[in-house]
């Protein structure tokens, strides 16, 4: 049994949300490795992991109009926020300023990943091709989560604003892409007694079922890569470097999962393969640290598999219903 790629998904708005989401995933992840070295206690470090996801869910109701009328100014506006926080990680190495980064970074992100799949749903009106197009794209964060970590790790080890600031260069230039080549669509007209209310769609049993899944899934993740850094630290004496290339052991089982994620939910059905993918990454997360290396790589090998095909499917699903 075949799986077909629709090769008309691919062209520039593609392109530019896969890039738009791995720039926003990559500043996420890229510290994981380094927050140690800031020596606050696992308090602390839960908290400045948790200001971003914080500043994000608050922010991303707030900017659905906007994104709505203004996706391209939106999209632009996130990464311009995003370069900001990272001239405030380049210059410095301290904890609150480092806290008000994460915090500026997470506004950035409520408009980035929202405009970012907004723009896809305007330029593929074929749920098919939108289904696939939202799989690929999601691969620019499962990039994002899985690469951040050794793009931070072994650049900082180079010089510590080095990470920052090659990244903070590939916003801008992303930035000038979305000015100049990005085309401006027709901003969606929606009275105002049409607009679903946020009550009202998380009462859908078909919405509410991804949102918990993506809740439990990501929360996971962020769990484990709150934690992972100073566990193998100390357990197996890692370098910076050397934990932040252990992440490539999730990134390509993550991106080809995410990837053919689309093609899967259009043979199978959407739902069953992201409760699969929730599955298989909640069982190998909850195996806990094993204190061997080989299993350690079996795991993140699983964890990631099933986090894209989870990652990889929820949009497009949530794209359909809402």
């Amino acid at each position: 049994m075949s799986v077909n790629m629709d090769t008309r998904v691919f062209g520039l708005p593609l392109l530019v949300v896969w890039m738009c989401l791995f720039c926003d995933y990559v500043l996420m992840t890229m510290a994981i490795p380094i927050f140690p070295l800031l020596h606050g206690s696992d308090l602390v470090t839960g908290l400045l992991f948790a200001t971003k996801a914080l500043c994000q869910i608050f922010c991303s109701p707030m900017f659905a109009g906007l994104i709505d009328r203004h996706c391209k100014a939106m999209l632009l506006i996130g990464l311009g926020l995003e370069v900001c926080s990272l001239i405030i990680f380049s210059t410095t190495f301290a904890l609150l300023p480092w806290v008000l980064a994460r915090g500026l970074s997470g506004v950035a992100s409520a408009a980035l990943v929202s405009s970012g799949f907004a723009e896809l749903q305007k330029h593929f009106q074929d749920g098919a091709q939108r289904s696939v197009a939202m799989g690929l794209a999601t691969t620019g964060i499962i990039s994002g989560v899985c690469l951040g970590p050794v793009w931070g790790g072994t650049l900082f080890e180079i010089h510590r604003s080095l990470p920052f600031a090659l990244l903070a260069g590939l916003e801008l230039l992303m930035m000038i892409l979305v000015a100049v080549r990005m085309p401006s669509l027709n901003a969606t007209k929606v009275a105002d007694q049409d607009v679903t209310s946020i009550k009202k769609m998380l009462a859908c049993p078909e919405i509410s079922k991804v949102l918990v899944a993506l809740m439990l899934g990501n929360a996971a993740i962020s769990c484990l890569e709150s934690t992972t850094a100073r566990y193998f630290m100390t357990t197996f004496g890692f370098t910076v470097g050397q934990v932040s290339l252990f992440y490539l052991l999730t990134s390509v089982p993550s991106c080809i999962a995410s990837g053919v994620a689309g093609p899967l939910s259009n043979k199978f059905g959407g739902g069953i393969i992201m409760e699969v993918g929730l599955g298989v990454q909640g069982f190998f997360t909850l195996l806990g640290p094993k204190d061997v290396v080989a299993m350690e790589i079996v795991c993140f090998l699983l964890i990631g598999t099933g986090m894209g095909a989870l990652d990889g499917t929820a949009p497009a699903i949530l794209g359909e219903v809402a």
